[in-house]
């Protein structure tokens, strides 16, 4: 019998074993949202469970689309991140023109801390038609202003990287109707009782994605065959 030098293939067992801690990294990110810490926040208004409103913020897809996917996100929740990848580089494309994804804001901030940051960049930045733009910006290269003291310079440059107006970004950043609209987005949160991000739901029924990203696209093509 051929002696197997340990020493010899403990490169190769190094590797193997990295590579399968970073496949269940992702997996078990894919599995569970952020939970959230005490979510509801005093400065959000009290709303209704209402599931038509679930549809009440920026889009991709028909507006009129038979099955409507939407995602309660945080921009610094790492799960988050992974699902961004996932929703872009997957389910989009899959469903391009049979469903419509909206993306609403419902930052933690009690973990997060620049996550309602974050999500004024987003918001400000939608209202001058790049909302998608900085969208992808933010998850894309989270680990560059996560843990940053401020990162409202980081955003700014993201914002002249997208083309829109400096100025009338820093004045949207700061407004009142930028916040208002995040905090009545994380407010309809509130309502459903989210456990955490992210959170989905098609056509007004939250999916379970404790089992794995598999779950939304068992939930769409149920909603597509009805």
């Amino acid at each position: 019998m051929k002696k197997i030098s340990l020493k010899k293939n403990l490169p190769k067992i190094i590797i193997i074993a990295a590579i399968v801690a970073v496949v269940g990294f992702v997996v078990y990110a894919l599995s569970r949202p952020e939970n959230s810490v005490n979510p509801i926040n005093n400065n959000r208004p009290k709303v209704e469970a209402d599931a038509t409103k679930l549809d009440d913020g920026n889009f991709l897809g028909p507006e009129n689309a038979k099955v409507t996917l939407t995602e309660f996100g945080d921009y610094q929740c790492p799960a988050c991140g992974q699902y961004h990848k996932f929703l872009k580089e997957s389910i989009l494309p899959k469903y391009d023109g049979r469903i419509k994804f909206v993306f609403l804001n419902y930052p933690l901030p009690q973990i997060h801390d620049n996550a309602q940051a974050a999500a004024q960049a987003a918001e400000a930045a939608a209202l001058q038609g790049k909302f998608w733009q900085m969208h992808d910006i933010l998850y894309e290269r989270q680990k560059d202003w996560e843990n940053l003291k401020d990162p409202r310079s980081k955003f700014e440059s993201y914002a002249k990287e997208i083309g829109i107006n400096l100025d009338q970004y820093k004045q949207d950043f700061a407004s009142q109707k930028v916040i208002d609209i995040i905090n009545n987005q994380a407010a309809l949160g509130d309502a459903f009782k989210l456990e955490g991000t992210p959170s989905f739901f098609v056509n007004g029924v939250q999916v379970d994605t404790k089992g794995g990203s598999s779950s939304i696209e068992q939930a769409i093509e149920k909603a597509l065959s009805q």
